[in-house]
């Protein structure tokens, strides 16, 4: 059943200092509970900072067709007045919302829509290729415009990078944080003796690259290593942090990120974190003690996670993470919206 093409959200408070519409096609839902979390957090981020939140849930992800049937709603609740500001997430959603570029309005680019979706030999997609020519010529359309990284930004139009804000998504720190490992991994069924490497996200999405994880880590284990590879796919919330605190090593061999919320999570638990250089990785991890950037190769790969087996966390993971908890990224964001508003 495909259900409504979009789905209104109010806040349930409507007398903030700005009141703020979020139209995505990012956002959890009964289906797909994991989908756009991060979009979620950072409304809610913005709540607690006493702004007004309400989302237009646009429900691409159920039908291709919803960009077109939900066009009235999307322009009807763009051009309401009452909004001090419209910001939209993704590329995709920017053409049903097309009307919002004549309200004071931000665009956020979160990835894909701009770097594309890889192929197993390292290219993109021919649809996706199609779609970021045509995302990146709308950002013209409008004065604001978001990326999680520089590597994004460097994809817009230079006419349009001068007044694009680079702004990863936060990271709820209260929830994300250090925990005993043996607790955890009693709590989740693992052993509590020998090395847990774990790889969270879509072990069928190419993107991802878990071969490249399994292999490295097979090989780890065929050199003598006392090492099991866990795969978190569709998790319980709830379990997400207590996988990255029963892990000793995150392994992250994506092909293409926009700001990995994965990578800043395992920072704010203390986990030592092997990952490919992509997205805002290389500004974010370089020379930070604990972490290891490679290219998308096996041997770097095996040599990073055996680097880090033996890391003993001394906090400096953690206090990475500051930079880019859910309040920190708030507080940025609200001063775009003044900057556009004003």
């Amino acid at each position: 059943m495909n259900g409504p093409a979009t789905v209104f959200m109010p806040d349930s408070d409507s007398n903030g200092s700005l009141r703020v519409l979020f139209v995505t096609n990012l956002w959890p839902d009964a289906e797909r509970p994991h989908y756009g979390s991060f979009v979620k957090s950072q409304a809610q981020s913005l709540r607690d900072r006493g702004l007004s939140v309400d989302v237009l849930h646009l429900r691409g992800h159920a039908s291709a067709l919803n960009y077109l049937t939900g066009l009235p709603d999307c322009t009807r609740r763009v051009l309401d007045r009452s909004y001090d500001i419209v910001h939209i997430h993704f590329g995709h959603t920017i053409i049903p919302a097309l009307a919002a570029c004549l309200r004071p309005s931000v665009v956020s680019y979160c990835g894909a829509d701009l770097l594309g979706q890889p192929t197993e030999d390292g290219g993109i997609t021919l649809k996706s290729r199609l779609e970021v020519a045509v995302f990146r010529q709308l950002s013209r359309l409008f004065n604001s415009t978001i990326t999680k990284s520089f590597e994004m930004e460097q994809r817009l139009p230079a006419s349009r990078r001068r007044d694009n804000t680079v702004l990863p998504n936060g990271v709820d720190i209260s929830v994300f944080k250090p925990m005993d490992q043996t607790n955890a991994r009693v709590e989740l069924g693992w052993p509590t003796a020998g090395k847990a490497a774990v790889f969270l996200g879509d072990p069928d999405d190419p993107r991802k690259n878990l071969p490249l994880a399994r292999e490295a880590v097979s090989r780890l284990v065929a050199n003598g290593a006392d090492l099991t590879l866990h795969v978190g796919w569709k998790l319980p919330a709830s379990d997400i942090p207590k996988y990255m605190n029963a892990a000793d090593v995150l392994v992250f061999p994506s092909l293409s990120e926009g700001s990995p919320n994965v990578v800043k999570e395992a920072l704010a638990c203390g986990l030592p974190i092997v990952a490919n250089r992509v997205g805002d990785l290389p500004e974010r991890l370089a020379g930070l003690n604990g972490c290891v950037l490679c290219g998308p190769t096996t041997d770097e790969f095996v040599e990073g996670i055996e680097s880090l087996l033996s890391y003993e966390d001394d906090g400096s993971l953690r206090a990475a993470a500051q930079a880019v908890s859910l309040p920190a990224i708030a507080e940025r964001l609200e001063l775009v919206y003044q900057e556009r508003i004003n």
